[in-house]
Formats: structure tokens, sequence, C-alpha cells
């Protein structure tokens, strides 16, 4: 890891996917769960049922879009004339099959908690930034239980599809601090540098006193570097088996200008140099900064 001296930040914002937990390893098992659970109830074909969340998420540019199997074509063309209740009455046991692998899976990466209560007892102002939309966010750090380090939280707007009973959330979260949560809009995502501009404008902090810890190169590392905050690259978040990542990429919202998108923004971030790199774990941010 660097060795250039410890700083001490004004505040600090943590992406929140593959930084504070493994996105990757709880979504995709999770999401092929419901998979296969939905092709054991109707006996699709696989690849067929594919394609069909692909267009889904990419109709919606969401790829945890909720409830997205009640669009999937398949399912309309064959139940179209019964109610989303109805719907999801028929899928219920393919719903608990993603929700009982989320249960196994969906964990805060090691010393998480223990990292962030310590900055916060350091007085340092802490920030969630994430592209991730709002049911999403709310769902993963209620269940890991890390809201409560938070003073902002800035995400991406709520879905307009609602719960099926027509309730935007589930019961236990009900008590969600909403008076925390920026919805940002559509149109203001990584790695734009005038989204994280804005939220060191809002938060009443100058980007020099600012530090912004995130997994992805492309987006949160470049978005840092361009607005004169410090970058920590949580490098341990990058690493994910190569089969896990081609099943989420078979089914991903990102269209043919997405992936020439990201392509672009790899080459720009070959010439950027982290400020800070953390190997193994976000443990080794105490080592960077001065709490």
């Amino acid at each position: 890891m660097s060795s250039i001296p410890r700083i001490k930040p004004k505040c600090i914002i943590f992406d929140l996917d593959n930084t504070l937990y493994d996105w990757v390893s709880f979504f995709v098992p999770s999401f092929y769960a419901m998979v296969e659970e939905v092709i054991n109830i109707t006996g699709w074909e696989r690849e067929e049922l594919l394609d069909g969340f692909k267009y889904v998420h990419q109709r919606h540019n969401n790829v945890e879009h909720p409830f997205s199997l009640l669009e999937v074509d398949l399912v309309q063309q064959q139940y179209g004339n019964l109610s989303k209740q109805e719907l999801s009455k028929i899928f219920d046991s393919a719903f608990l099959a993603f929700n009982r692998m989320r249960k196994k899976t969906l964990e805060a990466y090691p010393d998480v908690k223990e990292v962030l209560n310590s900055v916060n007892e350091a007085g340092i102002d802490i920030i969630a930034h994430t592209d991730s939309s709002l049911y999403a966010v709310v769902d993963r750090m209620e269940r890991i239980g890390l809201t409560k380090f938070f003073n902002r939280i800035y995400c991406r707007g709520r879905s307009a599809s609602e719960h099926p009973d027509g309730h935007p959330f589930a019961n236990w979260a009900q008590d969600f601090p909403f008076d925390k949560v920026v919805e940002l809009p559509p149109n203001e995502k990584k790695p734009d540098p005038s989204v994280l501009l804005d939220i060191c404008s809002t938060q009443g902090h100058l980007p020099t006193e600012t530090a912004y810890v995130g997994d992805s190169l492309a987006r949160d590392l470049l978005m840092a570097h361009k607005t004169g905050v410090i970058s920590i690259w949580a490098k341990y978040g990058t690493h994910h088996p190569s089969k896990m990542y081609e099943m989420l990429v078979r089914v991903t919202h990102w269209t043919h200008d997405d992936v020439i998108r990201e392509r672009s923004l790899s080459k720009e971030v070959r010439s950027v140099t982290p400020d800070f790199v953390l190997e193994k774990g976000i443990k080794e941010l105490t080592t960077v900064i001065n709490i």
C-alpha cells in the first residue's frame, strides 16, 4: 500500500457496491437462484428467459429493476391477463429463492462497521454515494446495518415500479431515515465530476478536504481525480470470479453504447494514479487517515 503520509479529511465519501460489501457475489447467485426456480415453475428455456430479463433491464437502465420478472415477455405472453398481485403469487417461490440466497450472501466486508465507527468518532463527515437506485440502497443498507454510520446518502432516484401489493418498501424499511437521502436525477452518474462537486458543495466541504473511497478506477477514482478530491482505491473490491462476472454481463442493462463508453473510460483512467490504495481490505483505511 502507498507510503504517503496520513491525511485528515473533513469528509469521506464512500461508494457502496463492492466497496463496503461484495455486490457481485450477492446479486449474481441470488438472481440466478430466482431464474432456476422460474424454470422449475414454467419449463421455459433458460436462454430465452435470460434474454427477456436483459431486455427489461435495458429498458429501465437498471439490472436491479424491482420485480423485473413480472415484465419479462414470456411472463406477459403466458400470464398477461393476470394482475401483478396474481403474478407475484405464481412466482412467489422464485422471489423467495432470491431472498434466501441474498440472506446467505449479502454481508459487509470484514471490518467495515468498525472502520466506519472509528471514522465517525474522529468527527469526519461520512457520506454515501452510489449509482444504485433508492429501493436497492435502502434494502441493502438496512439489511447489513450500515445506515446509522452515514450523515447523507446520495443515490439514483426511486424506480417507478412498486411492490405488486402497491407498497414501495417492505415493512422493515418503513422507519428508514429518508431525510438522509438525496435522490439524484438520472443524468447525474459517475464519473461526471459535476456530481461530486455538487455533493462537496452541498455538504459544505472543499474538494481538497474531501476523500472518496471506491472500487472502480474508471468511475470512482477518475471522478475524484477530475475534481481534486483525494482518491482512495478499494482495490480489494475488484476481485470477482470471471464466471460470475460473465453471468452478470449476460443479463445486465448495459447496451452496446455503454460498452463502448466503458472502454473509453478504461483508456482515460490509465493516466490516473490513486492517491492511496487499499489492497486487502477497508481496515487499511485506518493507516491512511489520521484518526
